[in-house]
């Protein structure tokens, strides 16, 4: 994947996710998922696999 930093947008709604799949909330788990592939950004895929892969409360 590119080095390119993320936007903050994209940030918060990987953030919003991991939380979100930390506590079972499918109803948001499913939003957050729509907004993510509306930005259509590969690297923004990439970093939610990474950031699921630690498991939650890591930062």
């Amino acid at each position: 994947m590119t080095q390119e930093p993320l936007s903050p947008v994209v940030r918060e709604v990987i953030i919003g996710l991991v939380d979100a799949v930390g506590t079972g909330d499918d109803a948001r788990i499913d939003r957050l998922l729509e907004q993510l592939v509306r930005i259509g950004s590969p690297d923004a895929l990439y970093e939610l696999r990474r950031q699921l892969a630690r498991g939650p409360g890591s930062p």
